[in-house]
């Protein structure tokens, strides 16, 4: 296959890859390059897409700050976290991070750490308790001080 025929095959694809969901400057040009395109043909695809508004880096940052608060209930700092292994910059970071409300933030942490004191009922210690609910609060990503101030609200039946 010759080489424009190649580089117009690849921009074909690349759009379709684009078009099934929001996806990140990073996956585009990883993608490009799995299909033996150089670095230099990926960079000048991607900056085709992205000039054609196949990719966003914005858009993308806000439906996967939505999509992972939401679907999977994660905190902002492991969205955060995430975000940067996609290599989003800050500014799309943040601004994906500020379209999550504070009100359904702290609605899904209280909810999260209900159901986890509820399923932890067998234990008899309610500090061992806490210190479960709190650490599986803090792998979902959520802030030690939001955490810290849910937990101690939830109902203690002994010490």
């Amino acid at each position: 296959m010759e080489r424009s025929d190649l580089l117009k095959h690849a921009k074909a694809k690349a759009a379709k890859y684009c078009a099934g969901r929001e996806r990140s400057p990073k996956q585009v040009l990883d993608k490009c390059q799995a299909w033996e395109l150089t670095e230099e043909e990926a960079l000048e695809l991607l900056q085709q897409l992205v000039h054609e508004r196949f990719v966003d880096e914005h858009r993308f940052a806000r439906a996967f700050c939505h999509d992972k608060f939401e679907f999977n209930q994660w905190g902002k700092i492991r969205i955060r976290q995430e975000l940067s292994r996609h290599q989003v910059s800050e500014s799309a970071m943040s601004e994906g991070l500020t379209a999550i409300s504070d009100e359904r933030y702290e609605q899904v942490l209280q909810d999260l750490a209900s159901r986890k004191w509820e399923s932890l009922h067998r234990e008899e210690n309610d500090w061992v308790r806490k210190q479960k609910t709190m650490a599986y609060l803090m792998r979902k990503g959520f802030e030690m001080s939001l955490v810290s101030s849910i937990t101690d609200q939830l109902p203690h039946t002994n010490s």
